[in-house]
This record gives structure tokens, sequence and C-alpha cells, in this order.
């Protein structure tokens, strides 16, 4: 099982490449917070993605909402509960961007993954040529990244 927080799926539709993120992970599962989050983008607007139509991304329910009071300490409710799905669940990856959610998330020894590791991937299954022009697109519809972290990431992959 995979568990994905909002950011990853909404950078993925922004760039028009929610194909290739499903080619990717194949099966992913959200918790309610993230489909409310998802589901406040107007459909057809820019960032929505209609979650009746994306069957590949699947809605499930906390069975117990004790473990999300105590993350929401540090963060938001989305983030929350896709750590809390996650431990509930034992699920083997969560997919997420935001950097305290991560480092929670590690510290509890949940393996974490992120929009630029899951381009990597793709292009090591073959699936793109590059993932330059990917993160380029993410930075330029309101993802950040930094320009330190693109060039490191560029470096990693040989595409510096």
């Amino acid at each position: 099982m995979i568990v994905s927080n909002a950011t990853p799926l909404i950078a993925f539709v922004r760039i028009r490449q929610l194909p290739l993120l499903q080619k990717v992970v194949g099966t992913l599962v959200i918790p309610e917070a993230v489909a409310q989050e998802i589901a406040a983008y107007p459909a057809g607007q820019y960032g929505s993605i209609d979650l009746l139509q994306a069957t590949w991304i699947q809605q499930k329910s906390l069975q117990s909402t004790q473990q999300t009071s105590l993350l929401l300490l540090t963060l938001d409710r989305g983030e929350a509960e896709v750590i809390a799905l996650a431990l509930e669940r034992q699920a083997q990856l969560v997919v997420m961007d935001e950097l305290t959610g991560r480092k929670v998330a590690e510290s509890l020894g949940i393996k974490v993954t992120g929009s630029i590791r899951i381009l990597i991937r793709a292009k090591q299954l073959g699936y793109i040529p590059a993932i330059q022009p990917y993160m380029q697109q993410m930075k330029q519809v309101g993802i950040y990244f930094s320009d330190r972290f693109i060039q490191a990431i560029l470096q990693q992959v040989n595409e510096a």
C-alpha cells in the first residue's frame, strides 16, 4: 500500500502528468483529509482531480483519530492523516513533499518518497527521457523547489 498526501497529486495534475504518476506508483491510497483538499479544487479547474474517475486513487478512513490528534501538534490535517493511515495500515510507502511531514514520517519508521523521486523512477523505468523538463514545469506552476535542490537532483541523474 502506498499512501499519498495532496501535494504530489496536485503537482502531477498541474503539469498534466497524472497518468505518469499512476504508471510509476500503480494504486494510491489517500485519507479523507487529502480527498477533501483535492475536492476543494473546482471540477475542471487547474489542479482538480475527479476522484470518482481516478479509480486508481482509493480513499480510506482512519480507524482511530488518536494518532492524528497527536500529529496535528506539528503537521496539517492532510499530512497527519497520511502518516496515521500509513501506520494503521502498515503502508510500504508514503508520498509526501513537505519537509516537516517527511521528517515526522521517517522518524516513525515510514519510508517516504516525493514528486521528484517519482520522476527519477519514471526515468529509470524508461517512461520519460529526462526529469529536468518536468521539474521546470512543476516550478512554473507553483510547486516550490530551491534552485540548489534542483541542481543537486540534476547532477544526481546526470542531467546537469
